[in-house]
């Protein structure tokens, strides 16, 4: 009844959500920089490298949010 851990993995979907590659590629796009994304019940996490990054994030957050159509906040993080 025990099953082996490549026979766990194999049935799992390694897939990003589509909103995590719209979410890197905005930060791309309009900052210039690579992000970290995650996704939590009520939010997603930006975790970017610098303070700068995050401060011109924080300017278009409006429109990342209406970019991506979801009711859930954005958080911005520095890491």
């Amino acid at each position: 009844m025990t099953q082996s851990l490549a026979d766990l993995l194999g049935n799992r979907n390694f897939d990003e959500p589509p909103e995590i590659q719209e979410i890197k590629q905005f930060v791309r796009k309009e900052i210039g920089s690579s992000a970290s994304v995650s996704i939590t019940n009520e939010s997603f996490v930006v975790k970017l490298p610098s303070a700068s990054a995050a401060g011109a994030l924080r300017a278009k957050v409006y429109q990342l949010q209406k970019q991506l159509g979801s009711d859930k906040r954005i958080v911005i993080r520095i890491g």
